[in-house]
């Protein structure tokens, strides 16, 4: 017999998983035309990174496909144990057309083809994920928030419909995680307490598992549930913008070099060379893309500026996080 007590047992081990990775089968939704990738990463190098950044487990979440997942499965099967097959689903709030994306873990096939069919509208897709309990989480939560509705109204909203939010994610300009923290403390102070995760978010194999989630679980399945059940934290690290500038024009740099692989060339088509050849100037010589990625950054961080200061106003019994590591 144990002479060991139920309160003295050794606390559960905590694996750790990047819940937001991205793959070349996650497709540029900007200028369809170009025929561009949001990321050049082999799925099976990105499994390799992640593992040798000492990641327990694998999720892949490239936008709208579950392609990359499915590659990584058929490369790797005998690591299947080891893989969480996920997908970044674009959806949006129908009052307003704000875009949202949600990560959903656990999908398979069939799945994805029902979140594809309903990710025109959130409360749809929302719905249905309930009903197939998946694990679902709202991404970078003011990525696309531009005052459609007033700051505390549309977190009030968001709070209603998610219970796990993406606090830290290493791509997001600075204030992004104090905006999320800001987000879960007026969450707190209204009764209501919800999950922070974290994911790295990368586009490129460089930081890979830069910001991640623990919670205990010996199986895939066993720490998804664990995560929806809120049983975890994060870690969260920030590349900063120069990385993220240099990551932009890398991802340009392997789109035209790709041009020049058989492959590329099967899917492109008269058009798509002209949209090609009339970008490439814009992106070296007149810095278009370094131009578009500052105006955002800064509006991103006034965004978040001002909304983090109208919760904090909000929230009059803030109640203490306990999400960061």
């Amino acid at each position: 017999m144990s002479d060991v007590s139920p309160d003295t047992q050794p606390a559960p081990t905590l694996r750790r998983c990047d819940l937001h990775l991205h793959t070349r089968y996650s497709s540029w939704s900007h200028a369809r035309v170009l025929r561009a990738r949001d990321s050049y990463s082999q799925p099976a190098d990105v499994f390799d990174r992640a593992k040798a950044a000492g990641m327990d487990y694998v999720a892949i979440t490239d936008h709208d496909s579950i392609e990359g997942a499915l590659r990584l499965l058929d490369d790797r099967p005998d690591r299947a144990a080891e893989i969480i097959v996920g997908e970044e689903v674009e959806t949006v709030l129908p009052d307003t057309g704000q875009r949202l994306h949600v990560n959903v873990f656990g999908l398979d096939e069939a799945a994805h083809r029902e979140v594809q069919r309903l990710h025109g509208d959130v409360h749809e897709l929302l719905a249905w994920l309930r009903r197939r309990r998946l694990l679902f989480v709202l991404n970078h939560p003011f990525w696309s928030y531009r005052f459609q509705k007033r700051p505390r109204a549309y977190v009030e909203e968001i709070l209603g419909l998610f219970d796990h939010i993406e606090a830290a994610n290493s791509t997001m300009p600075a204030g992004h995680a104090e905006a999320a923290e800001a987000m879960l403390r007026y969450a707190l102070a209204l009764g209501f307490r919800k999950t922070a995760v974290g994911g790295s978010d990368a586009h490129v194999l460089d930081h890979v598992a830069s910001s991640y989630t623990l919670a205990p679980g010996e199986t895939t399945s066993e720490w998804l549930a664990s995560v929806a059940r809120g049983e975890c934290r994060y870690v969260a690290s920030s590349i900063g913008f120069p990385r993220l500038l240099s990551h932009i024009y890398r991802a340009i740099g392997r789109y035209y070099a790709g041009l020049l692989a058989s492959e590329a060339r099967a899917s492109m088509r008269a058009p798509n060379y002209l949209a090609a050849a009339l970008f490439l100037p814009g992106a070296t010589v007149l810095g278009v893309p370094a131009i578009l990625a500052c105006l955002n950054e800064m509006k991103q961080r006034s965004v978040l500026a001002l909304t983090r200061r109208s919760l904090e106003r909000g929230a009059t019994a803030p109640a203490p996080l306990e999400v960061l590591d």
